[in-house]
């Protein structure tokens, strides 16, 4: 579901920078038409830029018709000339012959014109000083600073559509030749920042639907510096950290995306953010000024893994609030939104949250909501970033998200085919105002979630006691849950429990429908149990077979009445003899009903 997304997302960058190019067609003072690979002269690319600086002549296009067969590589050997009109110019590489952006990019690009740095000395690819620019279909790779930089002007650096690129990457997509080699300081591949000897203002600027991986610092960076400042942009449908495919690790050496120094009300939407040396997403502020990063949101992103959802760690952890990698724990990142992605298999947690130690308030109100995490290599949440915070009497501590007390969870109960769940909280906030959200769990070796299903909310009542009915469980599942308080701070994950089958008034449970239930532990080494329902009297036969369909074992064969029924395997033939590790196949057979599942020996 999250990929649709990400791919309906993309249909509206495509159609936007459609409607940007006809625009500009239409208002277009002049096109400047990129001839030739040289550095100099007319037809050249710097020439081009040149040309469309001429303050005056309204919304400009540069296009390419290089002669010639493949991509044609492009090598300044100096700063090209930062893009200054106000009017805007429209940078587009897909006009070079055999260029295209398929259905599907950035992983479907077709590009035909590399910028490369190697030559340039210290400089950006391209550097956008003005509003209302768009580069599109380019490669641009091995600069010594930022690939492409958006900066912060007095009045305002705002509309402009960076779009079907790649980044730090060779003209066939999984080659490395990143951006930022001068390692003097963190320059990296696409980044919308304010200098800091120079108050500048950048909003409203989009990255969309680009590949920026093998970069020096960042794939991609939004930073400001106050008084002036970075806000209301938007980073989506990116690939960040893989090769164009989305499968190959190709990571950036720092984080994958940062927000920082603080920038707020920025938006990181859709992006596949994987393989990356240090944050898949960082947000991060800047204590000695006290400069907060806030209200950035990071929406159904794919994170920690690749485009087919196979295992791309991050190499530490997926999001991170108020920590840079292990070497900068800044703090001040409030009110910021982690909804809806998926989280998973990140060498460290799947989020963490900490605080500076300046003051108790400067890495609160983070809500972190509806995500799918499992297999990090921390914990699923963790505040502090120090494993599981004990819950404490009335919850007085004031760390990371106030260190709220995560639920506890009393039962988790299966009435076929729905599954109470019941808990209380206790937090230093009306509990009526709080809201506990309820996943099936991932178990990870903490005990302490992680949240890989998100199955409802619910609100306390006022003494903390909560209940809600889900479906979607059987018997033998764990489940977790957070909670958020009035103040949108989110607790850390509950501590797991398993679903146990739920007993009715009259002491036995009627069950309305056949049922097979997933064996647990799967895998197993030494016992594994299978439950089945039964809502009649019939005969069963529950076989185990072979990958190649071959009898295994018989565990049941007879007439049963109605109920419900758990049989434990020890892994055996009947004559008790070992099976090897592998997959295997459990198959029911009733009167009535037939269902089949899959377990998996590991001794």
């Amino acid at each position: 579901m999250k990929r649709k997304k990400m791919l309906v997302i993309n249909t509206q960058v495509i159609a936007f920078g459609a409607a940007l190019l006809f625009s500009i067609g239409v208002l277009s003072a002049a096109t400047f038409t990129v001839t030739h690979t040289g550095d100099a002269g007319v037809g050249s690319l710097r020439w081009a830029l040149t040309q469309a600086n001429v303050p005056g002549s309204g919304p400009d296009i540069i296009d390419f018709s290089i002669p010639g067969v493949g991509v044609q590589t492009i090598y300044p050997l100096s700063q090209l000339p930062p893009l200054l009109d106000t009017a805007g110019v429209f940078i587009d590489g897909l006009t070079q012959l055999g260029a295209s952006p398929g259905t599907n990019p950035p992983s479907s690009c077709t590009l035909m014109i590399e910028v490369n740095g190697a030559f340039a000395g210290a400089s950006h690819g391209f550097w956008i000083l003005s509003p209302n620019n768009t580069i599109q279909g380019l490669v641009v790779d091995s600069f010594e600073q930022h690939g492409i930089r958006i900066q912060g002007t007095p009045n305002g650096t705002y509309n402009n559509l960076i779009t079907l690129n790649w980044v730090g990457m060779d003209p066939g997509g999984t080659i490395i030749r990143g951006n930022g080699w001068n390692t003097a300081r963190y320059w990296g591949g696409i980044y919308i920042e304010v200098a800091w000897d120079s108050v500048g203002f950048a909003f409203d600027n989009s990255i969309d639907l680009n590949m920026s991986s093998g970069n020096y610092a960042e794939g991609i960076g939004i930073s400001s510096c106050p008084p002036g400042d970075v806000f209301q942009n938007f980073v989506t449908g990116n690939y960040v950290g893989t090769d164009y495919t989305g499968t190959l690790d190709r990571g950036n050496i720092h984080d994958g995306v940062y927000i920082g120094e603080g920038a707020h009300d920025n938006v990181v939407d859709g992006n596949l953010i994987s393989g990356n040396d240090f944050e898949g997403i960082c947000i991060v502020g800047y204590p000695p000024m006290g400069w907060d990063s806030h209200n950035n949101t990071i929406f159904n992103n794919i994170i920690g893994l690749d485009i087919n959802l196979q295992p791309l760690a991050n190499t530490m952890d997926g999001v991170s609030i108020g920590q840079y990698g292990n070497i900068y724990q800044g703090g001040f990142a409030t009110g910021n939104i982690v909804d809806n992605n998926i989280i998973a298999h990140n060498l460290h947690n799947g989020v963490t949250v900490w605080e500076h130690g300046n003051d108790t308030t400067n890495c609160d109100h983070n809500w972190i909501t509806q995500n799918t995490m499992y297999n990090n290599g921390g914990l699923g949440i963790d505040l502090v970033d120090d494993g599981v915070t004990p819950n404490d009497p009335n919850d007085p501590d004031n760390g990371p998200n106030e260190e709220l007390n995560f639920p506890v969870i009393n039962s988790a109960r299966y009435f076929t085919p729905q599954t109470i769940v019941d808990g209380t909280i206790d937090i230093d906030t009306d509990p009526t105002q709080a809201t506990v959200e309820v996943f099936q769990a991932h178990v990870d070796p903490s005990g302490y979630g992680e949240g890989w299903l998100y199955l409802g909310a619910c609100t306390p009542d006022a003494v903390g006691n909560w209940t809600i009915t889900v479906t979607g469980l059987n018997i033998g599942d764990d489940v977790t849950a957070t909670t958020t308080d009035m103040n949108m701070n989110t607790s850390e994950f509950a501590q797991n429990v398993t679903v146990i089958l739920g007993i009715q008034e009259g002491g036995a449970q009627h069950f309305d429908t056949y049922a097979l239930m997933q064996n647990t532990p799967n895998p197993f080494s030494s016992q594994t149990s299978i439950s089945y329902a039964l809502p009649e009297r019939t005969h069963v036969s529950l076989t185990i077979y072979d990958v190649s369909g071959v009898k295994v074992s018989t565990l049941v064969n007879k007439t049963q009445p109605p109920g419900y029924y758990t049989i434990y395997w020890n892994g055996k033939t009947e004559n008790g003899v070992d099976i090897a590790n592998g997959v295997y196949f459990y198959r029911i057979a009733t009167d009535n009903f037939n269902s089949t599942n899959k377990l998996i020996i590991a001794h």
